[in-house]
């Protein structure tokens, strides 16, 4: 009975403390944000959660949440999904004709069209008079500004400008690309020659022509699906997002996910799984959530991927210089942050977000959402305000992190013959 009596009163004695942490920050807010040339405050939301309740600034506004929405994605892909998923593309040669047969990888982008035409050549293949594809396959390079389904016509499009001998210096420019990220990531690229396979005719058929000619038939395995996520939540990659929120979809709608989790429908609007606009000719929507709702993801996510024996750290990225993409040029000033916070950002032509989580005590979620134009500014207020957070709530040694390599290509065998 006495004892928790002196607790009680513990808690008690402690919730002034709290609460002036709060208001401190929330001063600290309301003050930095016009340093940094970022206006109106009204439009400015922050939240965390160290104590079992949400605090901050606004942390129920609605509010555009641009690249954040890849957090979502990831924790409907972690409910719904195998994360440990190996994603099989076989490719049927015979005589002077390849088929693709996909299977929905998300993530078979430009870096993997060019290794896949580099080992081609190596195969000693180096033209087509027909390739074929189908509706499993999933390509692109483009990098969107307004959010785009890839469809199969975008596909073929796409392909055939890799797939033709005409447009030697636009694939030479991609396999520089290429061979840079690699390098980064501590995968070997021979710059020197630049693969080529020049296709006659690039189409879609839902039927194998291949089948019944004996052919040649080559598997490519993509790195485990936990990997594919890292990737796109490092490199900030808007299709390979979308393409996993559709996949978590076509299981559960995201609707009836966050109802089960008890999360109200009004505290987001979410149309598309990567966080980029859905622009007409006459309007612009974008995905729209409130600070809580962000907070309750990241909680959600941390408890779902347990259940994967995976970690927060083994799928968003780790600040400081190691896990690079959006956070390139982020925090080089702030070493208190450094492999001390795990977050998403978000950038579009007027919206700046952060969201993740602090390693105080275990794991302090919080988000940052600004509504700006000047996102630049906005970049170099999260850094600052972060570190703020951790003036106020406490300090986090770094954590012990071994860099996970975000190239699509571990460097391994990449088509196995298996027939």
């Amino acid at each position: 009975m006495w004892m928790k009596l002196i607790l009680l009163f513990a808690v008690l004695l402690s919730l002034p403390a709290l609460g002036q942490v709060n208001g401190a920050l929330v001063s600290d807010f309301k003050t930095m944000l016009p340093k940094h040339g970022i206006s109106p405050v009204a439009e400015q939301t922050f939240c965390y959660n160290q104590t079992g309740t949400v605090e901050g600034y606004q942390v129920d506004k609605l509010q555009r949440i641009a690249s954040v929405t890849k957090l979502l994605s990831t924790f409907a892909a972690s409910e719904t999904l195998d994360l440990n998923k190996i994603f099989e593309t076989k490719f049927y040669i015979s005589g002077d004709r390849l088929h693709i047969a996909g299977s929905r990888d998300p993530y078979f982008d430009e870096d993997k069209l060019m290794i896949l035409m580099k080992t081609l050549n190596d195969l000693g293949y180096k033209s087509f008079k027909t390739v074929t594809f189908d509706k499993n396959f999933h390509f692109t390079d483009v990098a969107l500004q307004a959010h785009q389904e890839i469809t199969v016509a975008h596909t073929r499009l796409r392909l055939a400008t890799y797939l033709s001998s005409k447009n030697i210096k636009f694939v030479r420019s991609k396999w520089l690309i290429a061979h840079e990220f690699a390098k980064e990531e501590n995968v070997d690229l021979d710059k020197s020659i630049t693969p080529m396979i020049n296709a006659a005719t690039v189409a879609i058929s839902e039927v194998n022509p291949l089948l019944d000619l004996a052919p040649a038939i080559y598997t490519h395995k993509s790195k485990p699906f936990h990997a594919i996520l890292k990737s796109m939540n490092v490199m900030s990659k808007n299709v390979v997002a979308h393409n996993v929120f559709l996949e978590a979809g076509r299981v559960k709608k995201f609707a009836t996910l966050m109802a089960e989790n008890g999360i109200a429908s009004t505290s987001y609007k979410i149309y598309n799984g990567s966080g980029l606009p859905v622009k007409t000719a006459s309007s612009r929507t974008d995905n729209l959530a409130s600070c809580r709702m962000v907070i309750k993801i990241i909680e959600l996510l941390d408890q779902s991927l347990a259940k994967h024996n995976l970690t927060l750290s083994d799928i968003v990225a780790i600040n400081g210089g190691k896990d690079l993409g959006s956070f390139r040029e982020r925090f080089l000033n702030y070493p208190e942050t450094h492999e001390a916070v795990i977050s998403k950002t978000g950038t579009l032509m007027h919206s700046s977000t952060l969201a993740g989580v602090l390693l105080i005590d275990g794991n302090v979620p919080f988000a940052v959402l600004n509504h700006t134009t000047n996102v630049s500014n906005a970049k170099k207020f999260q850094d600052s305000f972060v570190s703020r957070l951790f003036h106020h709530l406490g300090e986090a040694p770094p954590m012990i992190y071994s860099k996970i390599s975000i190239f699509p290509w571990d460097g391994s065998t990449f088509l196995e013959l298996s027939y």
